[in-house]
């Protein structure tokens, strides 16, 4: 039996990941705002909100580091 390999995390931005978060979060926020007025990527929603899944983890591997 192999174990599985934990993937490392990739970073997508030189920004911190605490304003990686924020951004990503108001982004979030605006597109939700959007649904009624036909929203272009209607599929965006769900990107960002594993986006957002994929910095927490991050955040808190960094946490567990300490």
């Amino acid at each position: 039996m192999a174990k599985k390999e934990v993937k490392e995390a990739k970073t997508v931005s030189n920004l911190p990941l605490d304003e990686q978060l924020a951004a990503k979060r108001e982004e979030l926020l605006i597109a939700q705002q959007s649904l009624g007025n036909a929203l272009q990527n209607p599929h965006r929603i769900k990107a960002l909100k594993k986006e957002i899944a994929r910095i927490l983890t991050q955040i808190n591997a960094t946490k567990g580091d300490k």
